[in-house]
C-alpha cells in the first residue's frame, strides 16, 4: 500500500483559502453590506437590514478554484418586515429590486438578479450571492423570485455542519475540500451535485477509521456514499426544512454521479495499492489535477523502499485496505 499522507496534506495547502484571501473577501463583503444599509436607510427610509454569512465560507470550506470565481453567500434579513403578516409582504420581485437598486454601480459589472438571490460580480474573480430573507417565526422565509416566499434556513445548516465537523476532527472538513476540488476538476459536461450536497453526504458517511492517512479516509467515506446510494438514491436536508434534495434528479444525472463516484473509488484504490509511491502520486493527478504534487523519489531510493509490508489493515466497516 502506497501512503501519500503528506502528499494530501500538501495538496491541501495549495487548495486551502489563505487568511489574505480571506481577508479580501470579507473586505468586498463588508462594503456591500455597507451599501446596502446606506440604501435602506437614506433612499428607501426603511430599518436597515441585518447580516448572516452562511455557506462554504461559513463552513470554512472554500477552496481555491482552478479556473473560476470564489463566491461568497452573505444572507440579508429585513428587519422592516419582521413583525408584519407574510400575506402583507411584498412579492419577492421587489425585495430583490430593493437590493439591486442598492448595488447598482458598486462593481464595474451590473449585478445578475437570480432566482435565490442578487449576485455582485468582482472583477478579481470573485462574487457575492445576497439572498434576502424574512424570520417567520421560528425559522426565516427566502424570497425566491419563481417560487415565492419558502421556507429556507441556512443559519441551522451552518450550525449543524460546524457541530459535526468539531466532534469529527479536522480531517472531515480536510475530506469536504478535497470531494470539492475533485468535483472542480472534475466538472465539465457533467454536472457534479453542489458543494453543500457532496458537504452531508461527507458528513453522514465519514470513515473516521484513518486518522493519519487522508488518501485512505476519502477513498473509504466515498464508498461508504456510494453504497448508500446505490441503496436508495436519497439525501434529505439533516435541519429545518428537512426536505429531500436528490431523490428528483433525472435517470442521466443520477447515473453520471454514480459513475463519478465509482470512477473516484477504482482509481483511489488503484493509487492505494500502487507499488510505490511515484506511480501512486501520478494516480492521485489523475484525479485532482496537477495541483496535487507529483512525488519525486530522491536518487538513494529504491522502489522497494515504497512498498508496504504491513499487512492489510481493516476498518471497522471491515473493508480490506
Amino acid at each position: 500500500m502506497s501512503v501519500c499522507h503528506d502528499l494530501f496534506i500538501d495538496f491541501h495547502s495549495e487548495i486551502f483559502l489563505t487568511s489574505d484571501k480571506k481577508e479580501s473577501l470579507r473586505t468586498s463583503r463588508n462594503a456591500v453590506r455597507e451599501k446596502i444599509k446606506k440604501h435602506f436607510r437614506d433612499k428607501l427610509k426603511l430599518e436597515e437590514p441585518k447580516f448572516y454569512g452562511q455557506g462554504s465560507y461559513m463552513m470554512n470550506t472554500t477552496v481555491v478554484p482552478i479556473d473560476g470565481e470564489f463566491d461568497i453567500d452573505d444572507g440579508i434579513y429585513l428587519q422592516n418586515l419582521e413583525g408584519v403578516e407574510e400575506k402583507d409582504w411584498p412579492i419577492p420581485t421587489t425585495v430583490h429590486n430593493w437590493i439591486l437598486d442598492a448595488v447598482n454601480g458598486h462593481t464595474s459589472s451590473s449585478p445578475v438578479d437570480k432566482n435565490t438571490c442578487v449576485r455582485v460580480i468582482y472583477k478579481a474573480n470573485y462574487h457575492v450571492d445576497l439572498p434576502i430573507y424574512v424570520m417567520s417565526g421560528s425559522h426565516p422565509k427566502l424570497a425566491h423570485k419563481s417560487k415565492g416566499w419558502i421556507d429556507s434556513d441556512p443559519k441551522e445548516l451552518t450550525k449543524w455542519f460546524n457541530g459535526e465537523a468539531t466532534s469529527k476532527g479536522a480531517q472531515l472538513k480536510r475530506i469536504v475540500r478535497y470531494l470539492k476540488a475533485w468535483k472542480d476538476y472534475k466538472e465539465g459536461e457533467t454536472k457534479l451535485p453542489s458543494g453543500m450536497i457532496l458537504s452531508i453526504l461527507a458528513i453522514n458517511h465519514f470513515v473516521s477509521d484513518y486518522k493519519d492517512n487522508d488518501d485512505k479516509a476519502l477513498v473509504e467515506t466515498v464508498r461508504a456514499i456510494k453504497e448508500a446510494l446505490d441503496t436508495s438514491f436519497s439525501l434529505v436536508r439533516p435541519v429545518f426544512p428537512s426536505e429531500e434534495l436528490i431523490n428528483d434528479w433525472s435517470e442521466t444525472k443520477k447515473t453520471n454521479f454514480l459513475d463519478k463516484l465509482d470512477s473516484l473509488i477504482k482509481k483511489g484504490d488503484e493509487a492505494l495499492t500502487s507499488s510505490d509511491k511515484t506511480s501512486a502520486s501520478k494516480k492521485w493527478r489523475g484525479i485532482f489535477g496537477d495541483r496535487f504534487p507529483e512525488y519525486q523519489a530522491p536518487d538513494s531510493e529504491t522502489s522497494a523502499a515504497f512498498r508496504s509490508t504491513s499487512p492489510a489493515i481493516l476498518g471497522n466497516h471491515g473493508r480490506s485496505a
